[in-house]
């Protein structure tokens, strides 16, 4: 009784009644094919590590679902979401008390508070992850009306409680909220209610009138629904349902814009930007932080231009960088690096770091064992045999590329143990743009700004 009062009292008044006796018909989903196993990723967004293995756990079955997630893993995992990782070194030789305080201290600084001093390996309270989503508000696009009565759309909620749910209506003029009723006996033919079910399974319903009691939206009316989440209904967050959350892509972001939003890439930031991954700083003034953004960003150019990089002279600062200005710098800084090691198995894969640009002038090498010998990219392995030293490129979901080999019928299968190289030029992110587009990819490139000479030594 005591977690049912302390569950209304949160929410008010919360969508979440379910027929007990039915309860064991409604199969909890993880999200795993949904979400995070296909989740898409966005420029410069890498593979959410720890999400991944939790998915994998979840799908696995088990334990994990029904074992309450420790805060250590939930702050693991949340650190990795809000993309804050970038900000740290490797933390790889911390123990889990030091990483646990490092991540919660850096999320304080975010605005979430509420894991500074606490055990690391305590059960992660609903009230805890209540409170990291309240601030995030989803959207879903319905779709359209049909014109016909007694429409009814599901917010595919998953079986979650969620709340604050609002359902608005665009007939030609912009979209505008309607008013949400318990029932429709008090609506007329032309109110512009609503009214929220809940099935038995936990899933969430927007239901419409009849134009006798409740308007109908006018036939092909775009139809959207917000609301917010609060979880599942036990006191304790599974690392089941913390995968189904967080590898909801439009959660994930929704989050990022809260905690760790990104700049627009206006060219003074990323004139800012290329000072400091080419460790041109020493170039500026000591007393730079005195000047304005024009000041600076007019010293920054200069530095910049005697580097070969002149896309910032006579611009505006303010201005935002274009896909042509972002590829002319891009394009003295082709990748080349080694992206895998064959196992000697068919259907090979191997991911480029291209995080989301648009790749070009791409080509690959495989060293079997007396050096690297640039393969074949093709459309199609059909006309490949065992010999052909063969390869295709695929994007995923999220626009990275991957090479893909043949399975020693059609397309070679490199030989075990061979280091697979990949050399590509970037083009720009597939959508433009702001500074996270670009980070991971400029700090990749580190041109030596000034050329060290040892000092002579002193001979006695």
């Amino acid at each position: 009784m005591k977690k049912i009062i302390y569950f209304f009292v949160f929410l008010g008044v919360i969508l979440f009644t379910i027929d007990i006796s039915l309860a064991g018909a409604c199969k909890v989903k993880c999200g795993t094919q949904e979400g995070v196993i296909c989740l898409k990723r966005g420029p410069c967004e890498p593979a959410n590590d720890l999400l991944l293995e939790a998915a994998k756990k979840c799908k696995e079955g088990g334990p994990v679902k029904y074992i309450p997630m420790a805060r250590l893993s939930f702050v693991d995992i949340l650190f990795q979401v809000l993309r804050l990782d970038r900000e740290l070194p490797s933390m790889d030789n911390l123990t889990d008390i030091d990483r646990y305080n490092m991540e919660s201290r850096l999320l304080s600084g975010r605005g979430i508070g509420i894991f500074s001093g606490k055990n690391t390996m305590d059960p992660l309270t609903r009230e805890e992850f209540a409170t990291v989503l309240k601030g995030i508000t989803v959207e879903k696009n319905l779709g359209y009306s049909s014109g016909l009565a007694n429409q009814v759309f599901g917010l595919a909620n998953d079986g979650l409680v969620i709340y604050e749910a609002k359902f608005y209506v665009d007939e030609g003029k912009g979209f505008e909220e309607w008013a949400r009723k318990q029932n429709f006996e008090q609506s007329l033919l032309d109110s512009r209610h609503y009214v929220i079910k809940l099935d038995s399974c936990g899933e969430v319903r927007v239901v419409l009138g009849d134009d006798g009691k409740g308007k109908i939206p006018v036939s092909g009316s775009k139809l959207k629904a917000s609301y917010k989440i609060f979880g599942r209904g036990e006191e304790f967050v599974t690392e089941c349902e913390v995968v189904q959350v967080l590898s909801n892509s439009a959660i994930a972001s929704s989050l990022r814009k809260e905690h760790n939003p990104s700049r627009v890439l206006t060219r003074a930031n990323f004139a800012d930007l290329l000072i400091r991954t080419m460790h041109l700083e020493k170039q500026l003034p000591e007393d730079c932080y005195k000047l304005n953004e024009k000041e600076l960003y007019l010293l920054e150019s200069g530095i910049l231009s005697k580097q070969g990089i002149d896309i910032f002279i006579g611009g505006d600062p303010a201005g935002l960088l274009t896909r042509e200005e972002l590829a002319r710098v891009l394009y003295d800084y082709p990748v080349e690096e080694v992206i895998g090691v064959s196992d000697g198995k068919p259907f090979q894969s191997f991911e480029l770091n291209n995080a989301g640009f648009i790749i070009y002038d791409l080509t690959v090498s495989v060293d079997e064992g007396a050096r690297y010998d640039q393969w074949n990219k093709k459309d199609s392995l059909m006309e490949s045999s065992s010999a052909s030293k063969d390869y295709l490129v695929k994007l995923d979901s999220g626009n990275y590329a991957n090479v893909n080999f043949g399975d020693g019928v059609k397309g070679k299968a490199p030989a075990i143990n061979s280091p697979v190289k990949a050399r590509y030029r970037l083009y720009a992110p597939v959508n433009m743009l702001n500074e996270d587009d670009v980070i991971c990819i400029i700090s990749r490139y580190r041109p030596v700004a000034e050329t060290y000479t040892p000092p002579t030594p002193y001979f006695e």
